[in-house]
Order: C-alpha cells, then sequence, then structure tokens
C-alpha cells in the first residue's frame, strides 16, 4: 500500500471516528512527511455535501493548532457554513515563511512547510473531505507570512489568503503566476510586526529576522493584483480605546485586496476569544470587529482555481 493511501486511510479513520461519537469538531490527525510526523486538527461539518472548501488556519510563532484553534473560533464557520477548517502544528511552532533567521527552528532545518500544506491538502482531497479547487488559507504573525509565501509560489493552488498582523518577509522573491486575492488586519500599535517596516520584535538575543512595512505589502499586492484608480475609505467610529476602524479596498482587475487598520490595535486577531492577560501582552483587541466573519465572508466569494 503507498504512503499517499496510508494517509488516506488514517484520516478516513480519524473523521469516521470522529462523527461516529458525535464530535465532529474535535478531530485530530496525524502524517508523515520528509521524514516528519506532522500533526493538524480539523473542524468537520456532519452534513454539508463533499467535497468541501478547505481552510487552512495558521498559528502564530511560538504557537500551536489548538491554540488558533480556539483563538480565532474558525469552527463556528466550519459548522455554520458547510467547510473544512483545517489547523496544522508547524515544526518547532514556528512556519518556514521564507525569513533567513538561522535561530529560529524550522528556518534553520529547513523544512519545506510550503510542500508540507499542500500534501495535507492533497491528502484531505484523496478522502473525498476537501475540494482542492477551493484552498483558502487565513494566518496569524508568522502564520500569516506563511500565507503570503503560499501565495507568491502557488497562486495557482490558493484561492485566497487572509493576512492577520503580518508583513511580507524581507528578501522574499514574490511573483506568483496568477492574481491572488487577499484581506489584511492590522493594529497600528503593533509591538511585535513594525507598521512601518523592520526588524520583528527581538528577544532573548534571537534574530526573527526583517519585514517590509504595512504600506509596501499592501502596495505589492494590488501590485500584484491589477489594483488601480481610488481607494473607498470607510471610517467607523467606535467606544473605548479604540477611537475607529479604517476599511480600505482598492479597485482591482485581477482580483480583490481589502485592509481593514484598527488605530490603537495590537497584535491581534479582531474578534478573538483572548486568554486574561493577553491584551497586557499583545495590545487592545478590537471586539466589535469579527475578523473571522469576514475572512471566510471574503473567501466564499472569491471562485475557485
Amino acid at each position: 500500500m503507498s504512503d499517499m493511501m496510508l494517509r488516506i486511510f488514517s484520516i478516513l479513520a480519524v473523521v469516521a471516528a470522529g462523527l461516529l461519537y458525535g464530535c465532529p469538531g474535535a478531530l485530530a490527525s496525524t502524517m508523515e512527511f520528509d521524514g516528519l510526523q506532522r500533526s493538524f486538527e480539523m473542524a468537520v461539518p456532519p452534513t454539508a455535501p463533499r467535497p468541501l472548501p478547505v481552510i487552512l488556519v495558521l498559528h502564530g510563532g511560538g504557537g500551536t493548532s489548538s491554540q488558533i484553534r480556539a483563538y480565532s473560533h474558525f469552527d463556528d464557520v466550519a459548522q455554520s457554513q458547510g467547510a473544512l477548517v483545517v489547523y496544522p502544528q508547524a515544526v518547532g511552532r514556528h512556519w518556514n515563511d521564507g525569513r533567513l533567521v538561522p535561530g529560529i527552528l524550522p528556518h534553520a532545518v529547513e523544512t519545506d512547510d510550503v510542500a508540507f500544506l499542500m500534501a495535507l491538502v492533497d491528502s484531505l482531497a484523496g478522502t473525498g473531505l476537501a475540494d482542492p479547487h477551493r484552498v483558502y488559507v487565513a494566518g496569524i504573525a508568522n502564520g500569516g507570512m506563511m500565507a503570503l509565501r503560499l501565495a507568491c509560489e502557488l497562486s495557482e493552488r490558493i484561492s485566497g489568503i487572509a493576512v492577520v498582523a503580518a508583513n511580507m518577509p524581507v528578501g522574499i522573491d514574490c511573483a506568483p503566476s496568477r492574481p491572488v486575492p487577499a484581506v489584511f488586519f492590522h493594529g497600528t500599535q503593533d509591538r511585535f510586526i513594525p507598521w512601518d517596516g523592520g526588524y520583528v520584535l527581538q528577544w532573548a538575543n534571537i534574530d526573527r529576522g526583517k519585514v517590509e512595512s504595512v504600506a509596501d505589502t499592501l502596495a505589492l499586492w494590488r501590485k500584484i493584483d491589477g489594483c488601480s484608480g481610488e481607494i473607498s475609505r470607510d471610517v467607523v467610529s467606535k467606544s473605548g480605546s479604540l477611537v475607529s476602524r479604517r476599511i480600505t479596498s482598492a479597485r482591482c482587475q485581477g482580483a480583490s485586496v481589502e485592509h481593514y487598520v484598527t488605530d490603537g490595535g495590537g497584535h491581534v486577531w479582531p474578534g478573538a476569544r483572548q486568554g486574561p492577560g493577553g491584551d497586557a501582552l499583545l495590545g487592545a483587541v478590537d471586539r466589535d470587529l469579527d475578523a473571522t466573519a469576514v475572512i471566510w465572508s471574503f473567501f466564499k466569494a472569491q471562485p475557485g482555481r
């Protein structure tokens, strides 16, 4: 039996067990890839017609698949909207997003996360669960940079990306063969990913690499997606410490580009189920904006590949 078939039967067994025991939102599995045992969690709607659009939700640096699952509440999308949501786990809790930072795994061991994530999608497609023509990627911080790298290198496979609290890593050669729809979320007071670009927040004497500015990141994707002309702006007044939210959308020919900015917002997923003390460490959360709902609305409006 081939390695691919073994992976397919393993995933099918886990899904069947979850459905049998009435816990379709609590599935986990592993697959061997490139000599490593890679793990992932899934939220599988029990009754939606197959194959399902698949959303890869990528945790930030130092995070886990379980954390981003609880943090983003994407399981709600799976159950209410009929999407397959997959939460992969990075080796060493860090995705290889293209930054040349040898002090952080898996960059030092050159883990091929681009190939791993697509192999995971292909395995799920082989089970009949996932639609390989409707593949979307959402991520925060290191996970957001990984989403950008996937769109740069595999634009023919990716139907849309959502980037939260992340900018383009410096030095990535981004030349997608086709436009990729993209929606971005930034807080102006993000201490980890600098608004104006430069070094990612450093600590413990570890070089975490550099990123482009928010402006340059957006300019690149507007160019990739054929955007020009005037930009519409929607300012939403708010109470409390967050004064306003700015929603920017460009007029694009190739694909949509949208940008949500929270004035005073931190290194956070807007609308997230933030844990105790999280605001003090990561900054203020815009709880009136449900980024997960916005992301799904954006994804489902995009055509498949």
